[in-house]
């Protein structure tokens, strides 16, 4: 059992002198994040190597500051951290997607659920030609990628496209304020229950800024419900929490894994409530005939990108085979540790399990690891920081060295250079190996207790 209320630390350091240290690191990343933002808005877009740079860079700034806090008792206030949050957030809805054109499809999703009144079912290569969509909606529908098939996006996150296009059609810009805004309202509320220098952690991430920002992936939106859903049954709501996390279900199937921790051992009613949030929202698409499930049957049988585990097992069996093993090594990992962990908690609602343990888990085995997979993982992270978690969100830049982004011949599109791709898995390794050696804080302990905590204004 673990709480995460803030420690107390003895012979603080003057506090000018922690200002002065968190005044400079906000000041070199907001430096770094607005050349990224020039470099993002250029008409050939971000250099690769230009990105890997700024991106090692303001990672080494966020973890030489977070070291000097932990070993220089150094403290930095809540206020501090949000102010720095919000204007490296301004930076990056200055600047535009780096090195990804997802956004086309979340733009073409809500254009075409306002004028049709559903996403799903419809490939954008049908839309090429005869569509009625605006002179705005077919420019994006051209950069779409994978015009062949529908959209995969869950339907909370498909009302929010929607939302987006009908107060400022087609703007990267207005989603990337939504995206913000959430994000910022979970940094909110991770600082109710863990110490200000780990939110920090989470809030200047360089990953964060990048994905959640900079590029509008809206795995954010997900995981900010998820999390809400943890908070308010650490505080007896548990049927509120059900319907929050049957939101965050409805957002990205990621947030399933988490589900059972909110329906054992509840009664019908908690049960029924999950099944009438998803049925209404999921209702008037089955109405209409499609949603996202055959999508994720695609996904969930053919792709791959820079696999961990299930890259070793490929080499060994058929892709087949190595998707059951993966799908069974997890399904019997979570399996175990969901026994272990109602075994010690008693179903306590103070308690939750280590669902960084449990994302990072999925991730490993996952025959496709997105770097924007990670903003899954780092929220919880910032409850019991592990040098595996916070390492590992540095190292998933090297699947950028793609190549598409490479524009080489001798790579396919999606293929992680080899160089990078072991750099990126002896960053991960050499990590998970200090935390089972040294940082023994971060990795014991199967549960966290959601304590309030007194940081700081």
């Amino acid at each position: 059992m673990v709480s995460v209320s803030s420690p107390t630390i003895k012979n603080i350091r003057p506090s000018w002198t922690g200002t002065a240290v968190h005044m400079l690191a906000g000041c070199l990343l907001a430096a770094i994040y607005s050349w990224m933002a020039v470099n993002s808005n250029l008409d050939t877009g971000m250099p690769l190597s230009v990105f890997i740079q700024s991106y090692a860079l303001a990672a080494t700034v966020l973890a030489g500051v977070y070291v000097l806090q932990t070993y220089g008792n150094l403290e930095i206030s809540f206020r501090m951290v949000f102010i720095w949050a919000v204007i490296f957030r301004m930076i990056a809805i200055a600047g535009s997607p780096i090195l990804e054109d997802d956004f086309h499809r979340y733009l073409l999703d809500g254009c075409v659920f306002v004028a049709t009144g559903s996403p799903y079912g419809i490939a954008p290569s049908t839309l090429f030609a005869g569509s009625d969509l605006s002179p705005e909606c077919q420019a994006t529908l051209n950069w779409v990628n994978n015009p062949d098939l529908p959209t995969i996006y869950g339907p909370v996150l498909q009302y929010v496209f929607a939302f987006s296009h009908l107060v400022s059609p087609v703007n990267i810009n207005f989603l990337q304020v939504v995206l913000a805004g959430v994000d910022l309202a979970l940094i909110w509320m991770l600082a109710k229950v863990a110490p200000s220098r780990h939110v920090m952690l989470y809030a200047w991430c360089p990953l964060i800024i990048k994905e959640t920002v900079f590029t509008a992936h809206p795995d954010v939106i997900g995981v900010t419900l998820l999390f809400a859903a943890f908070l308010l049954r650490s505080r007896g709501q548990s049927m509120l929490a059900v319907a929050v996390a049957t939101l965050a279900c409805c957002a990205k199937v990621f947030a399933l894994i988490a589900l059972p921790y909110f329906l054992f051992r509840k009664g019908l009613k908690h049960w029924a409530l999950a099944f009438v949030v998803a049925f209404l929202l999921y209702i008037p698409f089955i109405l209409q005939g499609h949603t996202d499930m055959l999508v994720l049957g695609i996904f969930v049988k053919e792709w791959n990108f820079n696999p961990l585990v299930f890259e070793l097992l490929r080499n060994l069996f058929s892709d087949r085979d190595a998707r059951f093993i993966c799908l069974s090594l997890f399904v019997a990992s979570w399996t175990y540790y969901f026994y272990r962990f109602h075994q010690k908690s008693n179903n306590s609602p103070a308690l939750m399990p280590r669902m960084d343990w449990i994302f990072g888990a999925f991730l490993v085995l996952s025959p496709v690891i997105n770097a924007w997979y990670l903003v899954w993982l780092l929220p919880f992270a910032v409850l019991r920081p592990t040098c595996v978690a916070w390492c590992a969100s540095f190292a998933v830049v090297f699947s950028y060295v793609t190549g598409l982004n490479l524009m080489s011949a001798n790579l396919a599109a999606y293929e992680v250079y080899s160089l990078a791709y072991t750099l990126e898995i002896l960053l991960i390794a050499t990590a998970f190996l200090y935390d089972l050696i040294y940082n023994r804080s971060g990795m014991t302990g199967g549960t966290v207790r959601l304590a309030r905590t007194q940081n700081q204004s």
